[in-house]
C-alpha cells in the first residue's frame, strides 16, 4: 500500500512541478492538445489516423484535439493534389512556438531528473526501470482488457 500512496505523491509532484515551471505560452492547453502539436511537428503528413496511433489515442478523441487547435489557430489543415478526400495537418506559426515550448519544457525536465539519478546506485536504477517496465505492461493490459488502445 506504501507503494501506491508513493507513486501517486510522484505523479502529483511531477503535475505540481510541471505547473510550476509551465510558461505563460502554454496556458490554456492541454495535455493532449500540446502533445498532438508534438506529434503533428513530428509525423510527416500528419492525418488522424497517424497523429492517434503516434499518441495511442482514438481518432474521434484526436479529431476533437485538431479541431480545437484549428479554432484556435495552431494548426492548419491541407490536403495534396490529386486525393482532396485525405485531410493532414501542420502547424502555424503559433503551433511551431507551442512545439519549441514543449521542447524545452522536455528538455529541462530531463536536465533536472538525470541529476538526481547520476546520484542513485546502478542497480537500484536496474531494480526501478525493470519494475517500471512490468508495471506499464501491466497497465496496458488493464487499459486493453477495457477497450483502450
Amino acid at each position: 500500500m506504501e507503494l501506491l500512496q508513493l507513486l501517486a505523491q510522484f505523479l502529483e509532484r511531477q503535475d505540481l512541478l510541471s505547473k510550476l515551471t509551465e510558461s505563460e505560452r502554454l496556458h490554456g492547453y492541454g495535455y493532449s492538445d500540446v502533445h498532438a502539436i508534438a506529434a503533428i511537428a513530428a509525423i510527416d503528413h500528419a492525418n488522424v489516423t497517424k497523429i492517434a496511433a503516434h499518441l495511442h489515442m482514438t481518432r474521434g478523441a484526436v479529431s476533437k484535439i485538431a479541431k480545437r487547435l484549428r479554432h484556435s489557430g495552431c494548426i492548419t489543415p491541407y490536403t495534396e493534389p490529386g486525393n482532396k478526400k485525405e485531410v493532414y495537418y501542420h502547424l502555424t506559426e503559433k503551433g511551431a512556438a507551442l512545439c519549441a515550448e514543449h521542447d524545452a519544457r522536455h528538455r529541462q525536465w530531463q536536465q533536472r531528473d538525470q541529476a538526481f539519478l547520476r546520484r542513485c546506485d546502478q542497480r537500484q536504477l536496474q531494480a526501478v526501470t525493470r519494475f517500471m517496465r512490468d508495471y506499464n505492461a501491466y497497465l496496458q493490459e488493464q487499459i486493453q482488457q477495457l477497450g483502450g488502445r
